[in-house]
């Protein structure tokens, strides 16, 4: 005789393959998240005032963050944004870290402190200026690489840990054109 617990956890396997195969790629996969091309313009300002610009930053790569100091896998992917920029800042990658808060930004100086980020974060400067990025079924936190030129070459939402070298992968790339 089968065991029951046995035939049932066979065919949850078999359907989780089955709904895999059949999905078409790119939903809900995170992956893509703005068809590559020029990056809309985004300006974010920080804590203290000072005003960072996605344009200032032409002729390097730049990597824009979107995420919240209330979003777990938000901060389970900082440290590995913090450690690449650390070590390909030179190289000539930049960082825009563009805060989704509910209020004013109360809580960023506090969690850019624990989580020793060195790079730029702030609030999106006009906070509409977000929608040219992220439609409204988009999690975060959300990650788009920017190239030499401007344009937009990779982008995916989520926390995979798994899949983060594909970020310093695409930055290495991008980094030697």
């Amino acid at each position: 005789m089968r065991n029951p617990v046995i035939v049932a956890a066979v065919g949850l396997v078999l359907f989780v393959l089955f709904v895999m195969l059949v999905s078409p790629k790119g939903v809900g996969s995170g992956d893509d998240l703005l068809p590559p091309g020029p990056a809309p313009a985004m300006r974010i300002k920080s804590p203290d005032g000072t005003t960072y610009s996605l344009a200032d930053y032409k002729g390097k790569v730049v990597l824009v963050k979107f995420w919240a100091t209330w979003c777990g896998p938000c901060a389970m992917s900082t440290p590995r944004i913090v450690d690449l920029y650390k070590r390909r800042h030179k190289e000539g990658l930049e960082v825009l870290g563009v805060a989704l808060e509910h209020d004013d930004g109360q809580q960023i100086p506090a969690y850019v402190q624990e989580m020793g980020v060195t790079y730029p974060v702030g609030l999106a400067d006009p906070p509409d200026s977000v929608r040219s990025w992220l439609r409204p079924d988009v999690g975060i936190p959300a990650i788009f690489i920017v190239d030499k030129k401007g344009r937009i070459r990779w982008s995916r939402s989520g926390y995979a840990p798994e899949r983060e070298h594909e970020i310093e992968d695409k930055v290495v790339e991008l980094l030697r054109e």
